[in-house]
């Protein structure tokens, strides 16, 4: 049975001119080209070049082949060259991410990606502390909001928006806030960073600033631990609508005020500022971009 090889004969006895022409150009023989072009008519059942002494001229059936053979062969070379870059991704990526973002987000996407780069090894760092990628040899960082490191690189691969959530339970007993200013008389479930604990809230409704300072019935470092506390009917929470996306959809968590919100930036990649990026960490960024898009 004819292959890909007899297909690109074909193409080449087209694009010579002639059998004897082929074979200079494929180091073959002209009785071999002329093997491969009666295997290929017998197996087709029809006449595909129309030969005399000093021309060649496809027929109706030949042309069509011809058209064949070439999607044929532009196929195999796709599929090569898709091969061929699969198997030049080896080494290690250290990845930084947020604990909430990382095991709800990043874990499967990196599921999908390992399976098309088996020969890569992923090292994932949870946590919710600013990483110093240089200083603890991290590739990628995932991170919310502008980048502040000019020696950094950052490529943005989402949209991102803070929203207030509470459980079904937390609002039942303690009624839904009808403005930002009564959420000062609820108890608030608040983040702590480098030991601060965020206890004003901003948003934007119609590009118009609300703030108010909110009552931290608890706070903690780990963004996980607060989703925790609004799922047991804590409080609420300012939680990245990434984090809480399953929640809501399930109906574990409601969101309140929804016409208020707090626009925290994208959800970047961010890299060393290197010349020549790994091939590596570029398929990476560009896999989780794509993903986070769809």
């Amino acid at each position: 049975m004819a292959g890909i090889a007899d297909y690109r004969t074909f193409i080449e006895i087209v694009h010579s001119g002639s059998i004897s022409a082929a074979g200079r150009r494929l180091n073959a023989s002209p009785a071999n080209v002329s093997a491969v072009l009666a295997r290929l008519e017998k197996q087709y059942d029809a006449r595909l070049l129309s030969r005399t002494t000093r021309n060649q001229q496809l027929t109706y059936e030949g042309e069509h082949f011809y058209q064949f053979c070439l999607l044929a062969a532009d196929q195999e070379d796709e599929l090569l060259n898709h091969l061929s870059k699969q198997q030049q991704l080896q080494g290690s990526i250290t990845i930084s991410c947020t604990c909430d973002f990382g095991r709800n987000v990043l874990v499967p996407l990196l599921d999908e990606f390992m399976a098309l780069y088996p020969q890569l090894s992923i090292h994932l760092h949870l946590t919710d502390k600013i990483s110093d990628l240089v200083k603890d040899s991290i590739d990628v960082a995932i991170r919310f909001g502008a980048l502040k490191d000019s020696n950094l690189v950052a490529r943005r691969l989402a949209d991102n928006h803070r929203v207030l959530v509470a459980s079904p339970e937390y609002l039942a007993q303690h009624g839904h806030p009808q403005s930002v200013e009564e959420l000062a008389d609820h108890a608030c479930l608040l983040i702590s960073r480098e030991g601060e604990t965020q206890a004003e809230w901003q948003f934007n409704k119609a590009n118009q600033i609300y703030s108010v300072a909110v009552n931290a019935a608890f706070s903690s470092n780990n963004g996980e631990v607060v989703k925790h506390w609004a799922l047991t009917s804590k409080g609420i929470a300012m939680k990245s609508i990434w984090d809480v996306k399953p929640a809501l959809a399930d109906g574990t968590l409601v969101s309140v005020l929804d016409e208020f919100r707090q626009d925290d930036g994208a959800v970047y990649a961010v890299f060393p500022n290197r010349k020549f990026s790994p091939q590596r960490i570029t398929a990476l960024i560009d896999f989780l971009k794509q993903a986070l898009q769809q």
